[in-house]
Order: structure tokens, then C-alpha cells, then sequence
């Protein structure tokens, strides 16, 4: 597992991996809708309670490619696009790519740990695990919750999880619906990354030798909704 390290330095990097991964959502939302329905896809790609006794490995990290429905895609990709290009420049596309897919695994294990119930889809934990990121490295940039309200991404990410954890407790034994439990999880995956020694350590390390003010790239404007992972 890679180490979390912002080089601004690195700003000028193009955003691939964030390129990419839309990409790769939308074309499998795209062959879900016209190629094969989405119940063959979401039992390919989501992951399902015994999938793991089935020895479907890959569903633990496929599932973050599926979506439920074009709004459920869209509010992901568009939160992704706020929070994701700055990362990846910040950290270059490998290490950027391996931190989605770590917080996206991330909620794929409290998804599993609590018992989640349906097929488990959606990028969201993986996207949440983004934000948290945003906010260790930008915590003071503002964010417009429900486009009106301005709100400094860290009281945003708090606010968020807040949120999943009340819900992820009202929903527990839900079928169906919004995972809430694997929203946590990519947070958590996404707060352990970030909390690493190594990593902090790194970065100190980092504005230590090569220090560079952070010129050129404007803060977001979040429009803030309940994305979600369907279940």
C-alpha cells in the first residue's frame, strides 16, 4: 500500500487516474444499459452476501464500477470531480489510483463486517475516502453544502460522517437502499491512510526540502448531496 505524500511541486501532473476511473464507470453503466441488464452486471461486478464462499474475489473491489442508476452515478462522478483532480496532482496517479482503491476496499469490509445486506454497488466509499484526503491536505477551503450554505471542507467531511454514522445505525438491518456502513468504511480507510507515520512523516519531509506555495489551483465549489452506494 502506497504512502499518502502531497508534492505540490507536482501540480502540473495531468489528472489520468481520475480520467480513467470516471471513464470506466461510465462505460460500465453504459453496457449495463444497453448491452446487458443490470442485474446480470450487478451480479458480475457487485458483491453479494456468500461471494466470498464462492471464492468472487473480485467483487470486493468490482463493486465500486457498478452504479444503481444514472443519478446515482452522476452525483458520484460529479463529487469525484470536485475532490479528485487536486488530489491526484497533489500525489501522482499510482499512489492516487491505490488510495481509491484502498478506501473503496474499505467499504467493502464494513459493508461485510456489518452485515450488509443486497448486492453491494457504488463508488461512493471510495469517493468519501477522496474527500478525507482533500480535507488532511486542504482542510480550510470552503465547500457550498446543498450550493448554498459555505462550509470548510473539514466541518464537510465531519458533517459527512456524522451523518452515515447515525444513519449506518437507523439502517442496520435494512435490505436495500444506501450502504451506509460501507460509506464509514471508506472513510475510516481513508482517515488510517492519512494517520500513517510514514505518511505524515514523509510529507513534513517533503515541504521541508522542497517547499513551494500552492500557486494556480483554485478552490472548488462543492455542491454537497447524499451520494450514495446502493444496495
Amino acid at each position: 500500500m502506497a504512502h499518502a505524500l502531497f508534492d505540490d511541486s507536482e501540480f502540473s501532473r495531468p489528472n489520468k487516474a481520475v480520467h480513467w476511473l470516471i471513464g470506466l464507470c461510465v462505460a460500465v453503466f453504459f453496457v449495463q444499459e444497453t448491452v446487458v441488464n443490470q442485474d446480470l452486471v450487478s451480479s458480475w461486478l457487485g458483491y453479494a452476501s456468500g461471494d466470498l464462499e464462492r471464492r468472487q474475489l473480485w467483487k470486493v473491489f468490482t463493486y465500486m464500477f457498478v452504479h444503481a442508476s444514472f443519478l446515482h452515478l452522476a452525483l458520484n462522478m460529479i463529487t469525484f470531480w470536485i475532490f479528485g483532480p487536486r488530489v491526484e496532482r497533489a500525489w501522482g496517479s499510482t499512489q492516487f489510483t491505490w488510495f481509491y482503491l484502498w478506501c473503496g476496499f474499505g467499504g467493502w469490509c464494513f459493508h461485510y463486517m456489518f452485515g450488509g445486506q443486497g448486492v453491494l454497488v457504488g463508488a461512493s466509499a471510495a469517493i468519501l475516502g477522496v474527500a478525507v484526503a482533500y480535507a488532511f491536505r486542504w482542510p480550510d477551503e470552503e465547500v457550498l453544502l446543498f450550493a448554498m450554505v459555505p462550509m470548510k471542507v473539514k466541518y464537510f467531511v465531519g458533517f459527512m460522517v456524522l451523518i452515515n454514522l447515525v444513519m449506518a445505525y437507523v439502517d442496520q438491518n435494512a435490505v436495500g437502499g444506501t450502504a451506509y456502513a460501507a460509506h464509514v468504511g471508506g472513510i475510516a480507510a481513508g482517515w488510517i491512510y492519512m494517520r500513517l507515520p510514514s505518511a505524515q512523516s514523509l510529507s513534513r519531509f517533503s515541504r521541508r526540502i522542497a517547499p513551494a506555495p500552492d500557486y494556480g489551483d483554485e478552490p472548488p465549489r462543492a455542491v454537497a448531496k447524499n451520494f450514495v452506494a446502493s444496495t
